[in-house]
């Protein structure tokens, strides 16, 4: 398994989390998690329940071919 280090921009991060999400963990692994407990939590951005049902809303909306909401880049 390769190891990459990123750097995410504001504007896609929440894109990025959506697309990782579809990754079982034996596919994507995150290898360096950090001990939150040591930061003040102003240090991070939460994902809101709100927000989180959101994002499940959009998988699952993609996942069911509605997909008008969504441009494909192909390589």
């Amino acid at each position: 398994m390769e190891t990459i280090t990123l750097s995410i921009n504001d504007t896609v991060f929440s894109k990025f989390q959506w697309l990782i999400s579809h990754f079982s963990k034996d596919e994507v692994n995150i290898v360096n998690e950090i001990d939150v407990l040591k930061f003040p939590q102003n240090n991070f951005d939460y994902i809101s329940t709100e927000k989180m049902n959101e994002l499940n809303k959009i998988s699952k909306d993609y996942k069911s071919g509605n997909r008008d909401d969504f441009e494909e880049y192909f390589i």
